[in-house]
């Protein structure tokens, strides 16, 4: 398995498009990304020694008001969201993709940039001197502090949600992809479109061979599919990881 150095995030967030744009052409994509940061670069009189507000700040005026990127409020499930491809096409997408792109452009314009694996949310870290500033891509490149972070949660999970400092944590390229992909299974399975269900469900268990959730998801969507042999083989898995499972005698049975 590749090393997390040694993951491009941008082009393997590309690859996940395969399966429903099975011409893709990645380098196509990797090269507008690259554009993006060179017009940044030539035409924003963009330099990190100004600090790196004034980088954030000349970053968003670039990707949200000239290039016009914007969260999608309208269609926040249309599985186009969850495609690299379609988000730089259209301009659209949910918070990973967005603040995916915005890592990747930075990235090439130097900054020190980390996703953060919210919950229900995603956002970027700006990691310079010492100090943590945070970028919010689906509103606009909004830059918080802690608290900040902390009133955003609040806003989506009510005052009586317990926030923990935690999660402000960074994430790495393979906690980034499998979350992309996790995204798009819910959207497959909420549309009972169980072939592409499958498919991204094997992408996840290539990042992460033993996540027992998705072993667990496989065997059902192989039932639905009535690939029979297929789901037997997916939930004795199953039982051998998580053998005190609250469902292991339902599954037990499935298996005579």
């Amino acid at each position: 398995m590749r090393s997390e150095a040694g993951i491009d995030l941008a082009s393997a967030a590309l690859l996940i498009a395969l399966d429903e744009y099975p011409s893709l052409n990645v380098q196509k994509y990797l090269g507008s990304i690259d554009a993006m940061a060179s017009k940044i670069q030539s035409n924003i009189d963009f330099s990190i020694q100004a600090g790196p507000v004034d980088a954030i700040e000349r970053i968003n005026r670039f990707l949200f008001q000239i290039e016009g990127f914007r969260g999608n409020t309208e269609d926040y499930y249309d599985p186009r969201n969850s495609f690299l491809n379609d988000v730089l096409d259209r301009r659209t997408g949910i918070p990973i993709t967005l603040s995916l792109v915005y890592m990747e452009v930075g990235k090439r314009l130097g900054l020190s940039l980390e996703g953060v694996g919210m919950p229900g949310h995603f956002m970027v870290k700006c990691l310079h001197e010492g100090l943590e500033i945070f970028i919010d891509p689906f509103h606009q490149g909004e830059i918080l502090l802690e608290e900040g972070c902390k009133k955003r949660l609040l806003q989506i999970y009510g005052n009586d949600f317990q926030f923990k400092r935690s999660f402000l944590d960074s994430v790495g390229k393979r906690q980034i992809l499998n979350r992309m992909l996790t995204n798009l299974k819910g959207i497959y399975l909420n549309r009972r479109e169980f072939r592409k269900a499958l498919s991204t469900i094997d992408k996840i268990l290539l990042v992460n061979p033993d996540a027992v959730q998705e072993i667990q998801d496989r065997a059902t969507v192989h039932y639905k599919l009535n690939n029979l042999s297929a789901a037997l083989v997916d939930w004795a898995r199953y039982l051998e990881l998580q053998p005190q499972a609250a469902d292991s005698e339902e599954i037990k049975n499935n298996l005579k």
